[in-house]
């Protein structure tokens, strides 16, 4: 199955992922273009469960931006976090941008993220103690770049692109759940991923202000070309993708 930029593939027109790669439906607009995901033959399963993901090859081109849709508890967010790296596949291979994840250390891994990856968790995933300044930049504190000017020269734009500028020196515990998504936000745009993992990025936000998200996270990616991979349950932020992607059409969810 092939994701590609301003295409769109829904439920109605889905084949079940289990088809032979040759058979798997490619859509029309930018089929030459090199994928900066690739995925094959993928098998997850947690440990003493009878959840299991399956699928036998997926691929993203640059600049494609999909939301995947599904019952809570499908597997949206084992998705996310398996294609970006955070968990690892019993089976099969995943790529970003030429670099297989299998041959990454744990250590390499986190270094690799933080450079072409950003990842909106649903639950944040802040330092308490940490002031919003320092909880945005953490990746770029973290990872192997020494030169932390472009990103604290973004930080002050992105900040108040979303309403968080005056409080930027404040500790997060202090936050609102509100502010907090914001920060988690600004955290994952900060260092112009490659690729935008959005896992529920406005679940606690009022319209006005998941508006306000949305139109950042796509204008990020428009500007640096970045490929977006989101899941939401809001039908109106559905509406704002091209692609729009039922889990059940892309792969085999099944008891082991």
């Amino acid at each position: 199955m092939v994701f590609t930029q301003g295409s769109h593939y829904n439920q109605g027109h889905t084949q079940r992922a289990n088809l032979l790669a040759s058979q798997c439906p490619k859509l029309s607009a930018m089929q030459n273009t090199k994928p900066i995901i690739t995925a094959e033959n993928l098998v997850f399963r947690y440990p003493g469960s009878e959840f299991r993901l399956a699928f036998p090859k997926l691929e993203v081109a640059v600049g494609a931006h999909c939301v995947i849709t599904g019952p809570s508890g499908c597997g949206k967010t084992t998705w996310l976090r398996l294609l970006s790296g955070i968990e690892r596949t019993q089976a099969g291979e995943i790529t970003i941008k030429g670099q297989r994840l299998s041959e990454l250390s744990n250590t390499a891994m986190r270094d690799f993220r933080n450079r072409e990856c950003g990842f909106i968790f649903q639950d944040f995933r802040l330092v308490e103690y940490l002031s919003l300044r320092d909880n945005i930049l953490l990746g770029v504190t973290l990872g192997s770049k020494r030169d932390r000017g472009p990103a604290i020269a973004r930080l002050d734009e992105l900040a108040n692109r979303v309403g968080i500028a005056h409080l930027l020196d404040r500790p997060v515990i202090k936050l609102s759940r509100g502010e907090m998504q914001r920060v988690a936000v600004c955290r994952a745009l900060i260092h112009n991923p490659a690729v935008i993992f959005a896992d529920e990025p406005t679940a606690n936000l009022d319209r006005k202000n998941s508006d306000i998200i949305w139109d950042l996270i796509n204008s990020e990616a428009r500007s640096n070309d970045a490929t977006v991979l989101a899941v939401t349950h809001d039908a109106d932020s559905i509406n704002r993708f091209e692609q729009v992607v039922d889990l059940d059409s892309l792969m085999e969810t099944a008891a082991s």
